[in-house]
């Protein structure tokens, strides 16, 4: 994983980068706003690039390395997409080198989605009990639980959110529906379900926590969605989902900090 030390420098930041919104309202169009979107590279963070920036937003693009898609997005965003390598949300140097980044180009963010996450050390490898070790879990948890976790903290720390109550941000985590306890009904799935069951409960702790100081929270359930991640097995494509998760932002769905709903709008029960 590339070192924070070692990260490019962005390209492309303009002064677009530099104007914070002023009339962003949680829940509300995600438009002319200023956007952090990790695990950018591909699948479902890319869609989500591309369709924020089809809504005039500037987009703050973290990943570990960029994939040629995602430089080619850049290249057309007249500078309103800005790509910052070695974001690895594993690692809390890495996570505070992008947030202290990100200060340079602006004073706050608006929207915030924390997309980056893991299936496995090795895809579904370790999906069944007899597979699944202590290493296999720790790792999982951490890219999907901790990796969140930090990256609001870093924000908040540097005061990229929660530094004015009366300029507010959402938070979107991208958890998933296997994360529910009511809703499983299939098993399996050890490290993967339970990292996004800590997940949901970190998330109501942290709207809970910030909630004085106008950093607001929703989880995203994406749907099952055909990328790398998951080995292409889904159901609906990056895009499809993408377009979903930002009408649940838009509280278009119903009030996506109260309810946790998909990417469809359907609601899932914790």
């Amino acid at each position: 994983t590339p070192s924070p030390r070692r990260a490019r420098a962005p390209r492309g930041a303009t002064r677009a980068a530099m104007s914070p919104s002023t009339s962003y309202v949680p829940q509300g169009p995600i438009e002319r706003a200023r956007v952090a979107v990790t695990g950018a590279n591909r699948g479902i963070g890319l869609e989500l690039c591309e369709a924020l920036l089809a809504r005039e937003n500037v987009v703050e693009a973290g990943c570990r390395r960029a994939s040629d898609a995602l430089r080619a997005l850049e290249r057309s965003s007249d500078g309103r997409l800005i790509v910052s390598e070695g974001v690895d949300v594993g690692d809390d140097a890495a996570i505070d080198a992008w947030a202290r980044a990100m200060t340079t180009r602006g004073r706050r963010l608006d929207v915030v989605v924390n997309n980056a996450g893991v299936v496995g050390t090795n895809g579904y490898d370790a999906w069944d009990l007899e597979t699944t070790t202590a290493e296999e879990m720790m790792y999982v948890f951490k890219i999907n639980c901790v990796g969140p976790t930090l990256v609001v903290r870093a924000l908040l720390r540097h005061g990229l959110i929660g530094a004015d109550a009366n300029a507010p941000s959402l938070v979107g985590n991208v958890t998933s529906k296997v994360g529910s306890v009511e809703d499983n009904g299939s098993g399996r799935g050890y490290s993967y379900r339970a990292s996004k069951s800590a997940l949901n409960i970190v998330t109501k702790s942290m709207s809970i926590d910030l909630a004085s100081r106008g950093v607001h929270f929703a989880l995203l359930h994406p749907g099952w969605v055909k990328t790398d991640m998951t080995e292409s097995r889904g159901l609906i494509d990056a895009e499809e989902s993408a377009r979903g998760l930002i009408r649940v932002l838009q509280g278009e769905f119903g009030d996506c900090e109260r309810f946790w709903f998909d990417y469809k709008g359907d609601k899932i029960p914790w």
